[in-house]
C-alpha cells in the first residue's frame, strides 16, 4: 500500500513540475518580455499613422504601459537598471505580474548580474 501511495505522489509531483515548466516556457523570461515590449511599441506607432515621429513618441507614455499591462506586466520604474529617460521602451522598467514570471525574471537577472528592483 505504501509503495502505491509513493508512486501516486511521485507521478502527481512530476505532473505538477511539468505544468510549472510549461508555464515558465510560455512566459519565456526576459526574451519574451522584450518581444512583448517591441510589439507594444510597434502597435503604438502604427496606431497613429498620420502623425509625425515626435507626436508618435508622445503617445508611447500612455500606449506602451497600457499594452504591457494587458500582456501581464507592470511598470517598475524603481528598478536600478531602468533608464528613466526612455522607460517606455526599456525591458527592465517592467516586471511580470505572475508569481512564476517574477521568479523567472529574478533568476535571469540574478544570473546576469543585473540589479533587482528596490522595494521602496
Amino acid at each position: 500500500m505504501r509503495r502505491y501511495l509513493f508512486r501516486a505522489a511521485l507521478v502527481a509531483g512530476l505532473f505538477m513540475a511539468g505544468g510549472l515548466l510549461g508555464i515558465g516556457a510560455r512566459i519565456c523570461g526576459l526574451s519574451g518580455q522584450a518581444a512583448e515590449l517591441h510589439r507594444c511599441v510597434l502597435a503604438s506607432q502604427q496606431s497613429h499613422p498620420s502623425e509625425d515621429s515626435r507626436a508618435k513618441l508622445a503617445h508611447l507614455d500612455v500606449d506602451v504601459p497600457e499594452c504591457m499591462a494587458g500582456a501581464g506586466y507592470e511598470k517598475a520604474l524603481n528598478n536600478n537598471n531602468c533608464s528613466l529617460a526612455v522607460w517606455q521602451g526599456d525591458v527592465y522598467c517592467y516586471l511580470p505580474r505572475s508569481l512564476v514570471g517574477k521568479l523567472i525574471y529574478k533568476i535571469q537577472t540574478f544570473s546576469s548580474g543585473i540589479t533587482q528592483p528596490s522595494d521602496s
